[in-house]
């Protein structure tokens, strides 16, 4: 029968009555007495009682000296200068093919020796007779000594504990065999003692790492280690745990059987910690009495944030207990199912490293939005409709190669890949449309980003109201952030864009990319005009003809515009009602999506053609007048159904000064393009994207209660010529650091066409948005130095990817949540932030005469790198004034806001350390004019609910300081 467990307020009152009794008048004499009783009835049992207890004390006082000595160098720098051998393997490993995991094994507290007791070295015969050979399992470590020597080796107590240890493995119950047990106790003490536990853990960490590299592990392979403690060894191996994946710089998990270990260890440093644990097992429950950070109050303590945050699985083991007889590793003892309490824990133990552990049960999930939404049929996914060509003259593809992510089965994953089900591409692989390959993303930089997932509670409470989150992934090792861009939803509907270049290898069984694919919507694109409605969901349409600069009706041309599903508040995220009216009508709108099987178009997603123009509507120079601008009238204007654009510089700019560059291939046939003076074809700009609220009759929730805050991210966008229009134009992909929404909105590269223009997805039709686009060559250019080129706008894409892989899976817990440290607007300029500070030590890590040469050599070059170095102290002064508050973003540390109520007081402390980050808006403007002042120019596109008319809505201006 479980003996019932004492609750943590027993334990407290407990505590309270004996500390009343020790204070109590008169207690000190009642134990005098009860002593010299005691004395006179059991004499001798007594003063051993004392003895022991006395050389307890004298072992728990002398326990840190070997760790203090060795960090003071008393006995060699190196823990393993003793010639102690740095362990071996348990069975030999594939010289074949690269390893994919290490697992070290660190024994209980009844090691003596170089080899583990018994029942684990039987343990680990088992374990590596289930496990494939291209896993290692390392075994004679001594986790109690900060050297690697054994008790039974290297002093002149080794003698004594030789004769200890041959006594106790005669009979296992010999009294004087509980001195091994009891001196190592006092190790474990020391790994979890604050004072001197940094030192012992730290030199054990040194000795794991120089065994694992003894065997071959190769430094910064990013392959995983598994720390394998049993009993007093959990502790070991958690309190080494941040020393080792700093050396190492790989994915470190603990699998603790049966382990006692303290609640001050970085367990947050774990990719994943599994706490085995018997319903018998006396000594593994001392943890939570012993340890007050693992009491459940001490909410701060990184064992409960641990807890929280889902990287800790408890599992109980059955009717076992810890040592023999009857514990984790007695292969006599016989569990109901019929196996032995060895077998189970094997058993257990193999699961989890091969992948095969079982997951949770997913939670009940309240109706999302993507499940409304998958009501809208016109949006579903099918390569046999989508990938018919387009009805009538005047479209374009909208890419080269275009499909669905599929997400494999957990047997089936293949090295971080997914299956790409082909719905367009290039001449000459078309043959491939509507089959399924393998797409990988090569890119070694995002190898820190590669992250076990096992979603917290947190995850789990979130997704049963209703928000999206990666529950597929649930449980799954080494998540790739194409593992993690497929896995996002619940089904296989992301419909991406492969950026060029795409390598077809295999025949075209396999794509390798090497960027981030863009999420978008549709296949073909045209540039129409809205002339009136057929009845239900068709229109009349024309389309536009560059060489006449004209609009022309067709008559085969048919367009539908389904109604799309409204969300969980009740609003439609776009209407058709009364779009021939609109103002923008005249310009026209780019379309895109599919055919509808039936003569028709289906408009999947529409942006007017007026926000993709490089034709503002006015220019604004000098200060007082883009100041204005920026603060004032770019929010003021917030009539429904309206766009304008704006060209804004510092410095005199000719309004009409327009070049015109040569016709390329695409613009042979054009009309003459026309680009802003300086800006050219080709050319890369900073996007720096915020919108606003819903408001009016169908209010949104959030604006219920409180003002607008609106949302911040990044974009690329770059000068295309626009054959459709015959006119150079805008093409835009936003980078969105978007935590989890009920929305489905993936974090991730989005075009515009699935982010903004998109009827069901989008918020074109229901938000005021601004698209600010930055030209400032030393930023958005590249340099040449010596055989390399380099680009700040493309490290700060690199930024970004990673930001968003890392968002896609909350760091691995399944979930991102908003607070005042992390958010859109803070996490996106943190990687603005980390891009800087990384050229920045990059040009600090020059030759310098190299540099002086290329200086003299390519002096335009050399000014755009000194203004760039200019924008770097303006922005590093305008995102970080109190860098002391913000030491994640000094070091570019991992950090997310993965819980809802992990250390609020320090969360809002390093919000207030980049305070112009908190407000989306005001993010947007200090970005923005501290760009403009360093002479950038700036293309504003400013939009309010484009589309049909919505008059159940208004749009809301999000909210800043003014500063």
């Amino acid at each position: 029968m479980r003996r019932p467990s004492i609750s943590p307020r027993q334990r407290l009152w407990l505590l309270l009555v004996l500390v009343g009794l020790v204070l109590v008048p008169g207690t000190g004499a009642l134990l005098h007495l009860a002593y010299a009783g005691l004395r006179r009835s059991f004499g001798l049992a007594l003063d051993l009682g004392l003895i022991a207890l006395l050389l307890v004390l004298i072992a728990l006082f002398f326990a840190p000296l070997e760790a203090l000595g060795w960090w003071a160098g008393w006995e060699g720098d190196q823990p393993l200068e003793t010639g102690t051998p740095a362990g071996s393997l348990a069975a030999p490993v594939a010289r074949d093919r690269p390893l994919s995991r290490f697992v070290v094994y660190l024994d209980g507290i009844g090691q003596a020796s170089g080899d583990a007791l018994p029942e684990g070295e039987d343990f680990l015969r088992r374990l590596a007779l289930r496990l494939p050979d291209d896993i290692a399992i390392l075994r004679g470590l001594m986790p109690y000594s900060v050297r690697n020597v054994p008790l039974t080796e290297g002093s002149w107590l080794a003698g004594f504990w030789r004769w200890v240890d041959r006594l106790r493995l005669r009979d296992p119950r010999a009294l004087l065999g509980a001195l091994i047990n009891l001196r190592n106790v006092t190790v474990v003490a020391v790994s979890a003692d604050q004072r001197y536990g940094p030192i012992y853990n730290q030199g054990m960490a040194q000795v794991i790492a120089d065994s694992l590299l003894a065997h071959g592990y190769p430094l910064e392979s990013g392959i995983p280690v598994t720390l394998l403690g049993f009993s007093g060894g959990g502790q070991i191996a958690l309190g080494a745990l941040p020393h080792l994946r700093r050396s190492l710089r790989a994915p470190i998990e603990v699998i603790s059987l049966g382990g006692v270990f303290a609640g001050n260890t970085h367990i947050l440093e774990a990719e994943h910690l599994y706490h085995l644990l018997g319903d018998r097992d006396p000594v593994a429950r001392l943890g939570p009495l012993l340890f007050p950070r693992r009491w459940r109050w001490q909410v701060l303590s990184y064992w409960n944030r641990a807890r929280r945050r889902g990287k800790v699985t408890i599992r109980s083991m059955g009717p076992v207990g810890h040592a023999l007889p009857g514990g984790l590793m007695d292969a006599a003892f016989l569990l109901p199912d019929g196996r032995s309490a060895m077998d189970q824990t094997v058993d257990q133990v193999a699961a989890i490293l091969l992948d095969r552990d079982p997951a949770t049960a997913l939670p009940e999930q309240a109706p999302s939005n993507v499940d409304r939404f998958r009501a809208n049929g016109w949006h579903h996914l099918d390569v046999g409709r989508d990938s018919a060509p387009p009805p009538a003259p005047g479209f374009r593809p909208l890419a080269g190669w275009i499909g669905r992510l599929r997400l494999p089965e957990p047997e089936q994953r293949d090295g971080g890949r997914v299956g790409f089900e082909v719905f367009a591409a290039p001449e000459p692989w078309r043959h491939l449309v509507s089959l399924t390959c393998q797409l990988e993303w090569q890119d070694p930089r995002l190898g820190a980003v590669v992250q076990d997932v096992n979603l917290s509670p947190e995850a789990r409470w979130s997704a049963g109201q209703g928000l999206v989150h990666p529950l597929r992934l649930d449980h799954w090792r080494r998540v790739s952030p194409l593992e993690s861009l497929a896995g996002s939803r619940p089904d296989d509907d992301v419909l991406v864009r492969l950026p060029e270049p795409v390598k077809v290898l295999e025949d075209g069984r396999l794509l390798r990319i090497e960027a981030e694919p863009v999420q978008t919507t549709g296949l073909a694109l045209a540039l129409v005009q809205f002339r009136q409605p057929l009845g239900g969901d068709l229109w009349s349409a024309a389309s536009y003809e560059p060489q006449r600069g004209a609009f022309r009706d067709l008559a085969d041309l048919r367009l539908r515009l389904p109604m799309p599903i409204a969300n969980g508040e009740g609003i439609l995220p776009a209407t058709a009602e009364g779009i021939e009216r609109s103002a923008l009508n005249a310009e026209g709108w780019l379309v895109s999506g599919v055919p509808d099987g039936a003569g028709a178009f289906v408009v999947q997603s529409l942006v007017p053609r007026r926000l993709r123009r490089l034709l503002p509507d006015r220019v604004v120079t000098g200060r007082q007048a883009a100041r204005r601008l920026l603060k004032r009238e770019l929010w003021d204007a917030l009539e429904p159904g309206t766009a304008f654009s704006a060209l804004v510089s510092l410095q005199p700019l000719a309004a009409a000064s327009l070049a015109a560059p040569a016709p390329g291939p695409a613009l042979a046939s054009a009309a003459t393009p026309t680009l802003p003076s300086g800006w050219q074809l080709g050319e890369r700009l900073l996007v720096v994207h915020v919108f606003g609220g819903i408001g009016g009759e169908q209010r949104e929730q959030a604006l219920q209660h409180g003002p607008c805050v609106g949302h911040f991210a990044y974009g690329i966008a770059e000068v295309v010529a626009e054959p459709l229009a015959g006119e150079t134009a805008i093409q835009l992909a936003y980078r969105q650091v978007y935590a989890h929404n009920p929305d489905g909105l993936i974090a991730g590269r989005h075009d515009d066409w699935r982010y903004l223009g998109d009827r069901q997805w989008g918020w074109l039709g229901t938000r005021p948005v601004a698209d600010i686009l930055l030209r400032y060559p030393p930023f958005t250019g590249s340099y040449r130095i010596g055989d390399h080129s380099r680009s700040p706008l493309d490290g700060f894409d690199h930024q970004l990817t990673a930001m968003m892989a890392r968002y896609r899976v909350g760091d691995g817990t399944g979930a991102t949540f908003v607070g005042p440290a992390n958010n859109c607007a803070q996490d996106s300029n943190q990687a603005l932030f980390a891009a800087i500070r990384a050229l920045q030590q990059e040009i600090a890590h020059q030759d310098p005469a190299a540099l002086r040469a290329w200086e003299q050599a390519d002096r335009e070059q050399a000014e755009r790198l000194r203004a760039l170095l200019r924008l770097e102290r303006r922005l590093r002064h305008q995102l970080l004034p109190f860098a002391g508050l913000r030491p994640d973003w000094q070091r570019n540390a991992a950090v997310l806001g993965s819980s809802l109520e992990d250390r609020p007081l320090d969360n809002l402390l390093r919000g207030l350390g980049s305070w112009r980050m908190l407000l989306p808006r005001l993010a947007s403007e200090t970005v923005v004019w501290t760009f403009l002042e360093a002479g950038a120019s700036a293309l504003i596109l400013r939009s309010n609910q484009c589309g049909g008319e919505h008059p159940q809505i208004e749009p809301v201006a999000p909210i800043t300081l003014p500063l």
